[in-house]
C-alpha cells in the first residue's frame, strides 16, 4: 500500500519531482566520473591500483603526490556535496508535502503510515537520481575516455565498486535521516502549525522588520522584502546556505586548485629541463637519452639496460676531439656528461627515536637505474630541490643527488639513508632531491670524477654533450654542429634537439589538468538545478503573495528584483565562506608543496564565482516570472 501510494504520487507529482532527481543525478555522475578517472590514473589516495604500463616509473614522483593530494581533497568534497544536495532535496521534498500531510492527518491517517508514504517517496527520488548518475557518470567517464585515449594515453575502463557502494550507503542515510525527522515533526505539530510550512505560525512581520538594518530601506523595499522573505523562512535559508557553500567550495577548490598546480607543476617541469637544449653524442645514445625524457609523459615508452649499453666503446669520446662547438657564438653553455645504467642499493640505517630505541630505515632495496655523471658548475638545469645539489668543487664530499621518483619510491627517507654502488661499494649520501622529468624521476646526479672512478674509466671519457644556444638560433646552428660532428666524431655520431620532447612532457601536464574543466561544468550545472531549485520551490505558496501584489498595482520588475535580491543573500555569504574555507584547505592540505599564488588571485576567483552565480540567478528566473505572468487571479482558488 505505502509502495503503490508513493509511486502514484511521484509519478502525480513529476514536474515537481524530475527536476529533483535529475539534481541528484547530476551531483551522483560528477561524483562517480572523478572517482573512475583518479582511479584510472591511479591519482586516488584511497584507492592504489596496479597500472599495466609498459613504462613501470611512468607518473610516479612529486607531481604525482601533489595531483593526488589535490583529487583526495576533491572526492571528500563531492563526496560532502552528494551527502548534502541529496538530505537538502529529500529535506525540500517533505517541506512541500506538509500541507499534505496536514490534510491527511487532519482525516485520520496514522502518523506511522505518513512517515512511511512520504519518506519512501523521497527514497524512490534519491534511487532512481542515484541510478540514473551512476550511468551518466559511467557513460561520461566512458567517452571522456576514448577521447583521452585516442588524443593522450590509453587509460583503462574498469568498473568501480567500493567506492559506489560507499557513495550509497552514504546518500541512503542522507535521504532517510534528515527528511525523517522532519516527517516526525510535522506528525506530532497541531494542524495550524503544519499549514503554516517553513513559515513559523507565530510570525509577525511588525516584530521582524526590527532585524532588518533601517539604511536598508534606502535601498528600495524589493530589497527589504527579500531580506525579510529570508528572515522569515531561515530552515530554507540553512538549507540552502549549505548547498552553495559546498558547491562554491567546490568550485573554488577546483579552479584553484587546478590553476596552481598546472603552473606550479609545469614550472618545475620547464626548470628540470631547461630550454634550447641539445644534445650530441652517437646515434644510440642520443636516441634512447631522448626516449629517457619521453618517459615522463608516456607510459609505452621504456629504456632500460637491455636497451643500450651506454658505455660501449664505440659510443665514447673525449670533449678535446669536438671543442671546437665552444667557439660557436649562439652556444651559451656546454655540459659534458657520462651516462650509464648502474646497480644501486638503499642501505638500511637505524635513527633513534629515543633513549636506547632506534627505527630501521630501509629494506636494502636494490635497483638498476641512469647514472649521469656530470659537473654541477656546468650543470644548465636549474632544478626546483629540496635540499642542495651535490658540489664538484669538494672532492671530499661524496654526495649524490636524486629524482623525486627514486626519493618517494625506492627509499624510505632519502635524506636519512645512503646510496651504494654495488660493483664498486661506494657509498654516498643524498643531498638533494631534484623534481625531474628525466627518466620519470628515477637518475641519479653525481660529479663526474667520481663516476669515473666507479666506472673505472681513466681517460676523461663521455658519451653524451648537453648544449644550451640562445633562443631561436637553432637555424643558425644547425649546419656548423653537423660539420663539426661529422669531421671530429665520424658519421655514426649527431645530435638532436629535445624541443619536442619537452613540449610534449609539458601537454602531458595540459591534459591531467583538463578534467577539472569537465567538473567544472558539470558543477556549475548542478549550480543552475540548485538555484532553480531555491526560487521555484516554494512557488505555489510565493504565487499566492505576488499575484495579490499585482493585484494591487506592483510591476512585475518588482516581484523579480525581489527574487534576485533573495538568491543574492544567499548566494554572496556561501561564497564569501567557501573562500575562506577553500583557503584553509588548500593551505593545510596543498600549498605545502607548491607556490602560494599572488593573494589577488583567489579574490579573483571568487569574484568570477560569485558573478557567475549571479548571472545564473538572472537566468533561472526567466521561466519562473512566466509562470507568475501567465498566472492570474483565478489560480488563488486551490488555496
Amino acid at each position: 500500500m505505502s509502495f503503490d501510494f508513493a509511486l502514484k504520487d511521484f509519478y502525480r507529482k513529476r514536474r515537481q519531482n524530475f527536476p529533483y532527481m535529475l539534481t541528484i543525478a547530476l551531483t551522483i555522475a560528477v561524483t562517480i566520473f572523478l572517482i573512475y578517472f583518479t582511479n584510472a590514473l591511479d591519482l586516488n589516495y584511497f584507492i592504489t591500483q596496479e597500472n599495466n604500463y609498459t613504462n613501470p616509473y611512468f607518473f610516479s614522483g612529486s607531481i604525482n603526490i601533489v595531483f593526488s593530494q589535490f583529487n583526495t581533497i576533491l572526492i571528500v568534497l563531492i563526496f560532502a556535496l552528494a551527502v548534502v544536495m541529496v538530505t537538502i532535496i529529500c529535506s525540500s521534498f517533505i517541506v512541500s508535502k506538509k500541507r499534505d500531510i496536514t490534510i491527511m492527518k487532519a482525516l485520520g491517517t496514522l502518523p506511522e503510515k505518513l512517515y512511511s508514504f512520504y519518506l519512501l517517496e523521497a527514497f524512490i527520488i534519491f534511487l532512481l537520481g542515484f541510478f540514473f548518475g551512476w550511468l551518466i557518470g559511467i557513460i561520461g567517464y566512458g567517452i571522456f575516455s576514448i577521447i583521452y585515449s585516442t588524443v593522450f594515453i590509453q587509460i583503462t575502463f574498469q568498473i568501480e565498486v567500493i567506492f559506489s557502494i560507499m557513495l550509497f550507503i552514504l546518500c541512503t542515510f542522507a535521504s532517510l535521516g534528515l527528511p525523517g525527522l522532519q516527517l516526525r515533526k510535522y506528525g506530532r505539530a497541531n494542524v495550524i502549525k503544519s499549514f503554516s510550512k517553513e513559515l513559523p505560525s507565530d510570525f509577525n512581520a511588525v516584530d521582524q522588520l526590527k532585524l532588518v538594518p533601517k539604511w536598508l530601506s534606502a535601498f528600495g523595499l524589493n530589497l527589504k522584502y527579500a531580506i525579510l522573505n529570508l528572515v522569515r523562512k531561515k530552515s530554507k535559508f540553512k538549507r540552502f546556505f549549505a548547498v552553495f557553500f559546498t558547491i562554491s567550495l567546490i568550485l573554488f577548490t577546483i579552479g584553484l586548485g587546478a590553476l596552481v598546480l598546472h603552473t606550479s607543476s609545469s614550472t618545475w617541469i620547464e626548470k628540470a629541463q631547461g630550454d634550447e637544449i641539445i644534445i650530441i653524442g652517437h646515434k644510440d645514445v642520443v636516441s634512447n637519452y631522448s626516449s629517457m625524457y619521453q618517459m615522463f609523459a608516456d607510459p609505452s615508452v621504456f629504456v632500460n639496460e637491455q636497451s643500450v649499453n651506454f658505455t660501449r666503446s664505440e659510443y665514447l669520446f673525449n670533449f678535446s676531439q669536438i671543442s671546437q662547438i665552444a667557439s660557436i657564438e649562439e652556444v651559451q653553455r656546454i655540459d659534458q656528461r657520462i651516462v650509464d645504467f648502474s646497480m644501486v642499493k638503499e642501505l638500511i640505517t637505524y635513527k633513534p627515536i629515543d633513549v636506547g630505541q632506534y627505527v630501521q630505515i630501509g629494506d636494502g632495496t636494490i635497483g638498476k637505474f641512469p647514472i649521469i655523471g656530470l659537473n654541477s658548475s656546468d650543470l644548465i638545469q636549474e632544478f626546483e630541490i629540496e635540499g642542495k645539489l651535490f658540489n664538484s668543487s669538494n672532492p671530499v664530499e661524496k654526495n649524490v643527488t636524486i629524482g623525486d621518483g627514486l626519493a618517494y619510491n625506492f627509499f624510505e627517507l632519502a635524506f636519512d639513508q645512503e646510496l651504494e654502488f654495488i660493483d664498486s661499494g661506494e657509498r654516498f649520501s643524498v643531498s638533494g632531491i631534484v623534481i625531474d622529468s628525466f627518466y620519470s624521476g628515477y637518475a641519479v646526479y653525481v660529479d663526474i670524477k667520481k663516476y669515473w672512478s666507479i666506472l673505472n674509466f681513466t681517460n676523461n671519457e663521455i658519451n653524451l654533450i648537453q648544449l644550451q644556444i640562445a633562443p631561436n638560433s637553432y637555424d643558425q646552428v644547425k649546419n656548423q654542429l653537423e660539420s663539426n660532428i661529422s669531421i671530429y666524431l665520424g658519421p655514426d655520431f649527431t645530435h638532436i634537439r629535445l624541443e619536442a620532447d619537452f613540449e610534449k612532457n609539458l601537454a602531458f601536464l595540459d591534459y591531467l589538468s583538463s578534467y577539472s574543466v569537465f567538473l567544472i561544468i558539470l558543477t556549475s550545472i548542478v549550480s543552475i538545478f540548485s538555484l532553480y531549485h531555491f526560487q521555484k520551490g516554494d512557488l505555489s505558496e510565493k504565487l499566492k503573495d505576488f499575484l495579490i501584489m499585482r493585484a494591487i498595482g506592483s510591476k512585475l520588475t518588482n516581484i523579480g528584483k525581489i527574487l534576485f535580491f533573495e538568491g543574492f543573500f544567499i548566494l554572496v555569504p556561501s561564497v564569501l565562506a567557501s573562500l575562506a574555507g577553500g583557503m584553509i584547505i588548500n593551505t593545510v592540505f596543498l600549498f605545502e608543496r607548491i607556490a602560494l599564488p599572488a593573494i589577488g588571485i583567489p579574490f579573483l576567483l571568487a569574484g568570477i564565482v560569485i558573478g557567475a552565480l549571479l548571472i545564473l540567478n538572472l537566468v533561472v528566473l526567466i521561466p519562473i516570472l512566466k509562470r507568475i505572468n501567465k498566472s492570474s487571479l483565478r489560480e488563488l482558488k486551490i488555496f
